[in-house]
């Protein structure tokens, strides 16, 4: 599968997935805007990436999510999609 087909669709299963929770979301084909999707009630953009890897994953193995932060770059949050979707939806 080619990357293009590969990031396409894992984008469409994202959206899908914010949509059976109730949101509304916006997909930006052919990533021509600076985000891959826009979460309406959430006001949030976002970047989806389908990775060979991602070391994240060792990182996080024990815990509910991940906060990393590069030298002079602000503190990031990796956590899993259904477990954002819990907290964003249910407050936790």
């Amino acid at each position: 599968m080619n990357r293009y087909r590969k990031g396409a669709n894992f984008e469409r299963k994202v959206k899908k997935l914010f949509e059976e929770k109730g949101f509304t979301v916006v997909r930006s084909a052919g990533s021509h805007s600076k985000a891959d999707l826009l979460i309406k009630e959430l006001s949030l953009s976002v970047q989806c990436k389908a990775l060979k890897s991602f070391s994240g994953y060792r990182l996080m193995e024990e815990s509910d999510a991940l906060i990393v932060k590069a030298n002079y770059k602000r503190p990031l949050i990796v956590l899993p999609l259904e477990k954002f979707l819990e907290v964003v939806r249910n407050g936790g």
